[in-house]
């Protein structure tokens, strides 16, 4: 009798400390889920920095460079798909072409720095779905007349000119942004999200 007394107690024990016990685990795993996802998100945004300054990438985000048309082609791919690192952890990427020079896209807006050659902010909007890389691309233009910041517009070619970026060691910014909700969030039903940001400042080297 004495031995069923303690197994029943050890029994209804676990299953008040098990809740907790459980809780805990599951947020420890979403912490490192987190911080592997932003680790991996700033890597990103540094390795598309790298590539954005180079001459190859002058004439688009999306398109492979230059360099892939040489008698040995080079092996390097659209800029974009540097934000692809994060497709193994189940993240989607988008990008867009903005529709004017001196606009970003269509999900994101941005207030200039008080110095105008120094990245500014940018805020996410409209419809943002979660566990979805968001990819800003821009320039920091100090010649006077161009657009600064100057964005990727292929429609404006016509008036601003076919490339991407302009020659003359101006910057380039490559800011990843990302919500993301944790598993525990929607066990529980909690709705918010987290959102990580990385960016990263280069200057061209033509």
């Amino acid at each position: 009798m004495v031995k069923r007394t303690k197994h029943g107690q050890a029994l209804v024990e676990f299953a008040l400390i098990a809740p907790a016990l459980f809780l805990l685990i599951g947020a420890t795993v979403d912490l490192g889920r987190g911080l592997l996802i932003y680790t991996m998100l700033q890597g990103a945004s540094r390795d598309m920095a790298r590539q954005a300054v180079l001459g190859y990438y002058s004439g688009s985000n999306t398109l492979s460079p230059t360099c892939t048309a040489l008698t040995t082609p080079c092996t390097l791919g659209p800029l974009t798909n540097g934000a692809h690192q994060l497709d193994p952890l189940g993240m989607s990427v988008v990008y867009q072409d903005s529709t004017a020079i001196s606009s970003p896209p269509t999900y994101g807006t941005y207030v200039a720095n008080a110095n105008p050659l120094q990245p500014g902010t940018i805020t996410l909007t409209g419809a943002i779905n979660a566990s979805t890389v968001y990819v800003f691309v821009y320039e920091l233009d100090s010649t006077g007349g161009n657009p600064n910041p100057r964005w990727s517009c292929p429609s404006c070619a016509g008036a601003s000119g076919a490339a991407v970026r302009t020659s003359g060691h101006q910057l380039v910014v490559v800011d990843l942004k990302l919500q993301w909700k944790p598993v525990l969030n929607s066990l529980l039903g909690i709705p918010s999200t987290i959102t990580f940001d990385s960016q990263s400042v280069e200057t061209l080297e033509y």
